[in-house]
């Protein structure tokens, strides 16, 4: 394709991907000011200068070959020496998918389906990744088609052992007198999630919750999006990275502040409409109404790891149903806590929202301000130390 606007030529391959583009306007030599047509002679272009009325040649590098060779055998079947053309293109550019979609495709071929995965995630190329994927999976069920039911089998039973001890535990749990341990407050969390309007209410009066055992679901709850940076699957997350430093660092304030600031923003409101829970109770209703987020988010990110591109919706929806769950238990758990109808919680809620966006305001306000202070006592400092 040429450009005439930018006196550049771009060459592609059949499928699309641009192989390497050349050319510039100028004048000096090499330059063309405006290219008008192009024509091949053996390896070489010629390009026509529509200004100057002159032909300049160029000649392929041994880059252009060898890469014009690759696609040749790529066309005719010649795979085994396709690869070894790719395999050189990469020792000259190792940024180039092109290639490694190349190599990777020929692996697919050849049946070598792991080593495929791994050049199609060079290339970012999640669709290959998947299809290869599928195939491995495919051979890992056909050897160990029984571990599947045993596991799905075995989760069950201990999901719904665990789920009567907890019960009987928290009934035991209601009659002792005094103070519960942080034992006790924890596993009160696993009654909380599915009976909301009297486990609310015993978490506030009976004191079955305490701030301690709330910030240990909080920390839960982050290390569950921690893991979900840097442990999801390549087909579900696809090409994005992120260092699990920086990662971890932004998942634990994206969860932290927000939650701090809801909080923040509804106990500040409540105490102007006759709310009956104190900021302590506010944080401690919010830390376990998102307890079920720490679950379904370290299930999601474990789920994505075993499925391909056409089943990425396994993920959402648990992960929908995390959010789902958590905003129902932070509703009807501000709704217990404040002793509101439905209908003045939902107007609290708006009114939550609005307060946080105020807060943030302010916050950024007076950052802003403070930013400036700053600045101008570092100027008037720098002013002095030259004067004196």
């Amino acid at each position: 394709i040429i450009d005439q606007k930018r006196s550049k030529v771009f060459t592609y391959d059949q499928q699309g991907n641009l192989l390497f583009a050349f050319g510039d306007a100028g004048n000096q030599k090499g330059s063309i000011a405006a290219i008008k047509s192009v024509c091949y002679q053996g390896d070489n272009m010629i390009l026509l200068d529509s200004d100057s009325g002159s032909f300049t040649v160029y000649r392929r590098t041994e880059y252009g070959n060898i890469l014009i060779k690759a696609l040749e055998n790529q066309n005719t079947g010649n795979y085994d020496a396709e690869v070894d053309d790719w395999t050189e293109i990469l020792k000259r550019n190792n940024n180039f998918d092109v290639a490694y979609n190349g190599i990777a495709a020929a692996k697919y071929r050849d049946k070598d389906y792991e080593g495929a995965m791994q050049y199609y995630k060079d290339a970012s190329n999640a669709e290959g990744y998947s299809k290869a994927f599928k195939e491995v999976r495919k051979d890992w069920m056909s050897k160990y088609f029984w571990v599947v039911p045993v596991v799905i089998i075995a989760a069950i039973v201990a999901i719904a052992k665990f789920a009567g001890f907890a019960s009987k535990k928290n009934k035991a749990i209601a009659l002792k007198v005094g103070q519960k341990n942080i034992k006790e407050e924890l596993l009160y969390a696993f009654h909380v999630i599915v009976h909301p309007f009297d486990g609310f209410w015993d978490l506030k009066h009976e004191k079955r919750g305490s701030v301690a055992s709330a910030t240990f679901w909080l920390a839960m709850v982050i290390l569950a999006f921690i893991y979900q940076s840097f442990g999801t699957g390549y087909i579900v997350k696809g090409a994005t990275t992120t260092s699990v430093a920086g990662g971890a660092f932004a998942q634990a304030m994206g969860i932290l502040l927000p939650l701090l600031l809801f909080v923040t923003a509804n106990w500040c409101l409540t105490t102007l409409f006759d709310g009956e829970g104190s900021f302590k109770d506010v944080y401690i209703a919010t830390c376990y109404a998102a307890a079920p987020l720490s679950f379904l988010i370290f299930l999601s990110t474990i789920v994505s790891n075993f499925v391909s591109s056409s089943e990425t919706g396994f993920v959402s929806l648990i992960s929908g149903v995390a959010w789902v769950w958590f905003a129902l238990l932070l509703f009807f758990g501000i709704m217990v806590v404040h002793d509101y109808s439905i209908s003045k919680n939902i107007l609290t809620f708006l009114g939550t929202v609005v307060g946080m966006c105020l807060i943030m305001f302010i916050v950024i306000l007076f950052s802003g301000l403070l930013m400036k202070m700053t600045g101008f006592i570092s100027n008037i400092s720098t002013e002095l130390s030259f004067r004196i």
